[in-house]
């Protein structure tokens, strides 16, 4: 259960290399209805262009593109039924219908887990998004995945909320430290993510930082502030979203992650793969909760 404190950026070690002119330019304002209608018979190519940037990304054609891509794959399931196909196919349209399509899970907290995290026990809820969308992993406490037919991999990382006053465990109490340093203070400053320099090589993460931003987010129904940084490595372009909030001395984090292997897919395509889920993964992470806590 310590392991779910280690946070922020999972990434491998990487040699200095050549590195992408994508955000070259940081200025982004695009609009797109996710909801548009898809022939799930007809294949897209979504390959990106090595001469685009940023300020040229059509929001609009990558989230359709992207619908097709899951609408195409689902086409290709076996299904019990004609029902439950065409449920596939509304979540393919609208990734979004994965949440109410869900489970929900109220799992109960106590023992050892509950005090690594500095309680007693506690009642933990999520909803587990629809598995033709999603599948489970072992990365955080719950974690779901998605790959796409291009091999760009969408993550949720979901974690237990911890209260440092109840921890006893001084590597664990290390780890907070160093991860949410001054958050009791200012969330957003902690959000900012300050050690990352935009324009910069960072040795701690071995990835050349292309953008940063921050927004205002809800995290277990609380408000915090949403961290994204954009960075690549020798192998992989990465877009990391976390989630940060702070509230009767505990401390409240989730994060989301899009990655592909540089030779494969491009920051457009990732940015296009980020929006399409964005809404289910941001109403996954808020309505979170925990109950019954001692």
């Amino acid at each position: 259960m310590k392991k779910l404190i280690i946070l922020l950026l999972f990434i491998p070690l990487f040699t200095l290399g050549q590195y992408s002119t994508y955000y070259g330019t940081y200025d982004v304002n695009a609009f797109v209805d996710v909801n548009a209608n898809v022939n799930v018979n007809k294949n897209v190519n979504v390959s990106g262009n090595v001469n685009k940037t940023i300020t040229t990304i059509d929001y609009g054609a990558l989230a359709s593109a992207n619908a097709q891509r899951e609408a195409n794959r689902i086409e290709s399931l076996k299904v019990a039924n004609e029902q439950q196909r065409q449920a596939l196919i509304e979540i393919a349209k609208d990734p979004n219908k994965a949440f109410d399509y869900g489970i929900d899970n109220n799992l109960q907290i106590k023992g050892d887990n509950a005090k690594s995290v500095g309680f007693k026990k506690f009642v933990h809820y999520h909803k587990i998004p629809n598995q033709s969308l999603f599948t489970r992993t072992q990365k955080s406490a719950f974690s779901y995945q998605n790959i796409s037919d291009n091999f760009i991999k969408s993550e949720i990382e979901l974690f237990l909320p911890f209260k440092p006053a109840g921890i006893k465990d001084k590597t664990t109490l290390g780890y907070i430290r160093e991860s949410f340093d001054g958050i009791f203070n200012s969330v957003e400053d902690v959000a900012k993510l300050p050690k990352l320099i935009v324009g910069e090589y960072n040795e701690e993460i071995k990835a050349f930082v292309h953008k940063k931003e921050i927004n205002k987010t809800t995290i277990y129904g609380i408000d915090g502030f949403k961290g994204t940084v954009i960075y690549e490595s020798d192998y992989e372009y990465v877009i990391k979203d976390n989630y940060y909030a702070a509230n009767n001395g505990i401390i409240a984090y989730a994060g989301a992650r899009y990655s592909g292997d540089k030779d494969e897919i491009t920051f457009e395509e990732l940015e296009g793969r980020r929006y399409y889920f964005r809404k289910l993964i941001e109403k996954i992470i808020s309505t979170q909760n925990v109950y019954d806590i001692k």
